[in-house]
């Protein structure tokens, strides 16, 4: 009767290390997530001001277009990647 308490205190041990690691990995992507979201963040609030010259100037050569396509789509990619900062 004593081999299945020895196999049940090594599960308990091992998933007490897994969830050790688990945390460890969970903290260590949060610290990096964390400054990602406020470049994003921040970047979403500037980026709409890079909207302004190119649409004064007009949007006449292919060059101006494809700027201002790569404007939008690196803003959508920062509202995406900065909305959930500074959420309680």
């Amino acid at each position: 009767m004593s081999m299945p308490s020895i196999q049940n205190e090594n599960a308990s041990a091992r998933s007490d290390t897994e969830q050790s690691a688990d945390h460890s990995n969970r903290r260590r992507v949060a610290s990096i997530a964390r400054p990602i979201e406020a470049i994003s963040f921040w970047s979403a609030i500037a980026l709409p001001f890079l909207y302004l010259p190119l649409l004064v100037s007009g949007l006449d050569s292919s060059q101006q277009l494809t700027a201002f396509l790569a404007l939008l789509v690196i803003h959508a990619v920062t509202i995406v990647g900065g909305h959930r900062y500074n959420r309680a």
